[in-house]
C-alpha cells in the first residue's frame, strides 16, 4: 500500500487523475483511494499535517512493505529552479531534526528542508515548507525511516504571493514522471524486499530482539545500506548474553551500524 499525504487539493489533483483515485468518506478529511493507494489532504501547517497523518495511519495500520509519500510544493533559494523536484533527506523544525533514509538510486537532487509555521517571504538558504515535520512526526510511529519519501517541488523563491492553485497543479503534473521513477526505485527496496535471504532475515530479527523499536529501525536501515552498496552476504553475530544493559545495547548498536555503513 502507498499512503500519500498532501496539504492542498491542488497538489492532489494530478495524483488523483494519474493514479485513478476515487473519493472516499472513511475519515473526516478529504480522501481518495484505489486498491493500492490511499491519499489524504491534510490542510496547511504542522498541526493539520500531524493530525491527519495520525488519523489515516491509525485507521489503516501499514505494514513493513508499505510506503509513505509526502508530496507538496515548497519555497527554495535560487539555486533551485522553479518546478524542480527534489527529495528531502533531512527535515528541520525549530530545534528538532528528522532524517528520512533514501536507500535507493534516483536522479533527483537531495536536500535539507525546513518546516515553518507561516509562509516564508524571507530569503533562506534551504527549501521551506509547512508540513514535512508534522507528517514525519506522526508517521514515524508507523513506518521505518527508509519507508518514508518526502518529494518536494519548488514553487517559488520565497515569494508566496506568486503561488496560485493553478501553478501548484501545473508543477505537480509536470513532475509525475519523476515521481513514478522515484516510486519504482523505492518499491524495489521497500515493497519487494529482495535484499535479504531467509537466513539473513532470521538473523536480523534475532538481533532486533535485543534492541528498542527505534534502535531496531536504525539497525534495519543500516542492513539495507550494506546490501545495496556492497552487494555481499550479510554476516551478523547475535550477542551471547540473553539480555543487554542500556549501555551495552547502545554500544552494540553503534558497533553494528559502524560496521555496516563503512
Amino acid at each position: 500500500m502507498l499512503y500519500i499525504i498532501v496539504a492542498l487539493s491542488a497538489e492532489a489533483r494530478g495524483l488523483i487523475d494519474h493514479f485513478k483515485l476515487v473519493r472516499t468518506y472513511t475519515l473526516p478529511y478529504t480522501m481518495f483511494e484505489s486498491e493500492q493507494i490511499k491519499l489524504i489532504v491534510t490542510g496547511i501547517g504542522f498541526d493539520n499535517a500531524m493530525m491527519a497523518t495520525s488519523a489515516l495511519l491509525g485507521h489503516c495500520s501499514p505494514s513493513k512493505t508499505d510506503m509513505l509519500l509526502n508530496l507538496g510544493i515548497c519555497a527554495a533559494p535560487k539555486n533551485f529552479e522553479i518546478g524542480e523536484a527534489f527529495l528531502a533527506h533531512k527535515i528541520c523544525y525549530k530545534d528538532g531534526f528528522y532524517f528520512p533514509d533514501i536507500l535507493f538510486e534516483h536522479s533527483l537532487k537531495e536536500s535539507d528542508i525546513l518546516s515553518v509555521d507561516e509562509p516564508a517571504s524571507e530569503i533562506l538558504n534551504l527549501p521551506v515548507d509547512m508540513e514535512s515535520y508534522g507528517v514525519y512526526k506522526a508517521a514515524s510511529r508507523f513506518f521505518s525511516t527508509h519507508q518514508m519519501l518526502f518529494f518536494k517541488v519548488v514553487s517559488d523563491h520565497f515569494e508566496p504571493e506568486r503561488v496560485t492553485k493553478e501553478l501548484a497543479i501545473e508543477l505537480i503534473f509536470k513532475n509525475l514522471n519523476n515521481l513514478n521513477a522515484v516510486l519504482n526505485s523505492a518499491e524495489y527496496v521497500i515493497k519487494k524486499d529482495p535484499l535479504f535471504t531467509q537466513e539473513e532475515k532470521e538473523r536480523i530479527n534475532s538481533i532486533s530482539n535485543y534492541l528498542t523499536k527505534a534502535q531496531s529501525d536504525a539497525f534495519y536501515d543500516a542492513c539495507c545500506y550494506y546490501k545495496l552498496h556492497h552487494k555481499k552476504p550479510l554476516h551478523l553475530s547475535v550477542p551471547e548474553k540473553e539480555k543487554l544493559s542500556k549501555k551495552e545495547r547502545s554500544d552494540y548498536l553503534e558497533s553494528l551500524i559502524k560496521t555496516l555503513t563503512l
